[in-house]
């Protein structure tokens, strides 16, 4: 995707922020599809409430994109237009909090961790397609990948030892294992 029309399409397409204005969406998705890059293609797109600390303080709502380079937010305002972007070998983990009828999604960066509010009906298909294209986009080819300088042994001890010292929690242990088991 390229046009904030094509964002906006994908987005009803997928059923995401429903009862959301054309118009406004449009507007959040130009911010977006004005800074790609010539061979810079939008993968995953979505409308959310920025930094939502509270019921009645957060950046108001944005315009989400993963390209194939990087993970954009973008809004209009009144005068100008905010965009951020984090370069996808930044995105450490991505997490999902459900409520009732909302979700918060947090993109933890190499820097600050970014909260997403979300309709609870969207959410996890969000992160999921997040999850999936943020991995396909950075994966290095088989033969290009680095060979483990430690064993499963090796780095299942290192954890254990995070553990002990209180670094890791038994729920973060147990995610590790799993990773490394896999």
């Amino acid at each position: 995707m390229k046009t904030a029309e094509e964002m906006y399409n994908y987005c009803r397409d997928k059923g995401y922020f429903s009862g959301s204005d054309r118009n406004f969406t449009l507007k959040l998705f130009n911010v977006i599809a004005n800074h790609l890059g010539q061979d810079e293609e939008v993968v995953v797109c979505f409308i959310g409430v920025h930094n939502r600390k509270s019921p009645t303080k957060d950046d108001g709502f944005y315009g989400y994109a993963l390209t194939n380079r990087r993970f954009m937010m973008g809004q209009k305002r009144l005068i100008g237009e905010d965009l951020k972007s984090i370069p996808i070998n930044n995105l450490q983990d991505i997490q999902l909090k459900m409520d009732s009828t909302t979700a918060t999604l947090t993109i933890f960066t190499s820097d600050n961790p970014v909260s997403i509010m979300l309709t609870s009906l969207e959410a996890e298909d969000i992160v999921q397609s997040l999850k999936q294209n943020a991995q396909e986009d950075t994966a290095l080819p088989k033969k290009e990948k680095p060979q483990e300088s430690l064993s499963k042994a090796e780095q299942l001890l290192k954890m254990k030892e995070l553990l002990d010292a209180g670094i890791l929690s038994d729920e973060e242990f147990e995610q590790v294992k799993k990773d490394i088991l896999q």
